[in-house]
């Protein structure tokens, strides 16, 4: 009887271990989430950087013209960032 005892309680202990490394913090299930997070991540990282450059590609362009004329960087920054002086006069586009 005592072996047998001993016997469940050893299965349930083994049982309880499976379960843990399954379903657990550090189971096969969190680490299946941790690896489509990081796929996720990394191409919203190829993202970031393929935008990044675009960014850089632009900025090196106007660093050439807005030595020659600096109110056209001050123009085109105004543009991208839809601001305007208060004394620019603004004409809506309705369809944009």
């Amino acid at each position: 009887m005592k072996q047998f005892i001993l016997f469940l309680v050893l299965l349930s202990l083994i049982g309880y271990v499976a379960a843990e490394a399954v379903r657990g913090g550090h189971g096969l299930v969190a680490n299946r989430q941790i690896q489509a997070r990081v796929e996720a991540m990394t191409k919203e990282l190829a993202q970031l950087k393929g935008e990044h450059a675009r960014l850089e590609r632009d900025a090196a362009l106007l660093k050439d013209k807005s030595a020659a004329d600096p109110s056209l960087l001050d123009e085109q920054a105004r543009s991208l960032l839809d601001l305007a002086r208060p004394t620019d006069i603004v004409i809506v586009n309705s369809e944009k």
